[in-house]
């Protein structure tokens, strides 16, 4: 389960203001999107939310706080994706134990492979979402507060997988599930970067280091 982040700008409970506050926040990710965290300022927020100014500065008086938000903003947006993974992970884990009598560790593997393979073409379909994460993660260097949400965030997908491969019976479930999700990563970034996603390649990838990761439970 991802783990919740909190909004640490300005809440208000009147509809006509919450409506302005995340007209903000979507005005801020859409900045990001175009021109990386760095072109997030108050005017700029401001015009491309088509809201005063006072506006920007009523609810996030600091800019890191505005960054902020919007990373817990598009947390939330996203967390049904999360959620969606992680419940057909785990019914993907029940057939796998159904069948671990019967099943060879190369039907295992396949099924893993195939899997994975399918989420990580959702998420390259998906480059908006992708783009946001490197910006955030990018940025969590030189911002403290935002390091912390990221860490929780990106701790909350290691143990998912870490749950995952605990199941299946690894004595590393840890560090498979750090090794899993970094190659994750890199795949999603390399396919963003050079704008093809090769089939072929993504199999033989993911494959590879699923075979590790079973060969050694086994």
């Amino acid at each position: 389960m991802q783990q919740p982040l909190s909004y640490v700008g300005r809440i208000t409970h009147r509809a006509d203001g919450e409506a302005r506050r995340v007209a903000i926040l979507e005005a801020t990710l859409r900045l990001i999107i175009r021109e990386g965290v760095r072109g997030v300022r108050h005017r700029a927020v401001a015009t491309e939310a088509q809201v005063p100014l006072a506006s920007t500065t009523y609810y996030f008086k600091d800019i890191k706080d505005l960054i902020s938000d919007a990373l817990t903003y598009f947390a939330e947006k996203t967390l049904w994706m999360n959620n969606t993974l992680e419940g057909k992970s785990f019914q993907l884990l029940e057939v796998l134990k159904a069948d671990s009598e019967l099943m060879p560790l190369d039907n295992i593997a396949v099924h893993l492979t195939e899997f994975l393979c399918e989420h990580i073409q959702t998420q390259v379909s998906h480059k908006d979402d992708r783009i946001l994460e490197l910006a955030f993660h990018e940025e969590a260097l030189r911002n403290p507060a935002l390091a912390e949400a990221i860490q929780l965030l990106d701790n909350g997908f290691i143990r998912t997988i870490e749950q995952f491969f605990t199941a299946l019976g690894s004595s590393s479930a840890n560090a498979d599930a750090h090794q899993l999700l970094g190659l994750i990563r890199w795949v999603e970034y390399q396919s963003l970067i050079s704008g093809n996603l090769d089939s072929d390649f993504l199999k033989q990838t993911v494959g590879a280091c699923i075979d590790k990761i079973l060969r050694a439970i086994k």
